[in-house]
């Protein structure tokens, strides 16, 4: 009994210890707005390269998130617009502008699994997650891409609001943020996340690389972020479904 006790107490410690690690994580990653331009290259199983570019707002309030990504090009999605609305404790509520039919629309929870305009990402993985949405334990320690690591793996408390299984984040030790993610559906993995080319922006550590890979298709998705900036005042209806219908 005291060994199972023992056991018990032990895995409950490496457990706040992994949730400790990303709340420090969310914190250092956390500022009250954030916008920058994204230039896109989703590259297909054969090779071909698509083009896009994106603007991307966000701003943290009171326990809200909210984020727009507007689409300038090339002309087929100019105007495109996604608005993702998460209040505490809450899912995310999400619309999709389309300029061609001047239509918005709400997803439904079961689209938060497709491609997002045609990355490799979807609709999931463009929404703000927080820490408390997951319970964590610590997988391992190591190095990756020369840095060390830990190794935590996360698991949805509520498994009927993501498509993944699990994931498995690489938290870099120098600077506590997540460098590398494995996405697992149905216990096999399905597709990683790597950030990279870190800078610190207004005392920010911020990845000016994203790269999606499909393990699935056989693509893969890069976005290159420029302009950076934090701390930005926004107009009060920036973060509205109305404001989709502005084509800047």
């Amino acid at each position: 009994m005291l060994a199972l006790l023992l056991t018990c107490g032990t895995v409950a410690a490496a457990a706040d210890r992994a949730r400790d690690i990303m709340l420090e994580v969310e914190k250092r990653a956390l500022t009250d707005s954030e916008s920058y331009q994204g230039a896109i290259e989703v590259i297909n199983p054969k090779g071909k390269i698509l083009q896009r570019t994106w603007h991307f707002w966000r701003e943290e309030n009171r326990g809200q998130n909210k984020m727009l990504i507007r689409f300038d090009a090339p002309a087929d999605v100019r105007g495109v617009a996604l608005l993702s609305l998460r209040a505490t404790n809450a899912p995310a509520a999400q619309w999709l502008y389309t300029p061609s039919n001047q239509r918005v629309r709400r997803l439904a929870a079961q689209e938060k699994a497709q491609r997002f305009m045609g990355t490799d990402l979807t609709n999931e993985d463009v929404e703000e997650h927080s820490v408390a949405d997951y319970d964590y334990k610590i997988a391992g320690e190591q190095d990756f891409a020369g840095r060390p690591v830990y190794q935590i793996r996360a698991v949805c408390k509520d498994p009927n609001r993501t498509q993944y299984s699990w994931m498995v984040l690489y938290v870099r030790k120098d600077i506590l943020a997540t460098t590398f993610i494995e996405f697992y559906v149905a216990g096999k993995l399905r597709k990683t996340l790597l950030r990279d080319e870190w800078q610190q922006i207004q005392e920010t550590w911020t990845p000016l690389l994203v790269e999606v890979k499909d393990l699935v298709r056989g693509s893969m998705t890069r976005i290159r972020a420029s302009n950076v900036q934090y701390h930005i005042q926004f107009d009060a209806n920036w973060f509205t479904v109305e404001n989709l219908r502005r084509i800047r």
